[in-house]
């Protein structure tokens, strides 16, 4: 289990490649639990944590990068196509999380993404 200074300490592909792997490990231990070959199912909730943990802090440093790029002054380009271009990408991102709706809950209880169009 990673600790929370640690996960903080690796990279953005690094906590990309934890990711996956907790995730892998989350799906065997829940194998293991409905085998009934699981001796401490509070090692789920662990893992699930972690995976939060991961998660946070990875939504963290792309909110980091994405604020650097804003505050970006305009007059150390070197041109006029690069100043274009970093704008274009913040209107993206802007435009990106206005279209994004929170999780909503279906008819079965089950939790839908949904975006607008």
């Amino acid at each position: 289990m990673l600790k929370l200074v640690e996960i903080k300490d690796l990279s953005r592909g690094e906590i990309v490649d934890q990711l996956k792997k907790s995730r892998l490990e989350l799906v065997d231990l829940r194998m293991k639990f409905i085998s009934r070959q699981l001796e401490d199912p509070s090692l789920i909730k662990k893992k699930r944590k972690e995976i939060a943990r991961l998660l946070t802090i990875e939504t963290q440093k792309q909110s980091d990068k994405d604020q650097k790029l804003e505050s970006k002054p305009a007059k150390s380009l070197k041109n006029k196509k690069e100043k274009e271009i970093i704008e274009k990408k913040v209107e993206e991102k802007k435009v990106e999380k206005k279209t994004k709706k929170v999780k909503s809950v279906g008819k079965k209880g089950l939790k839908k993404e949904e975006e607008n169009a």
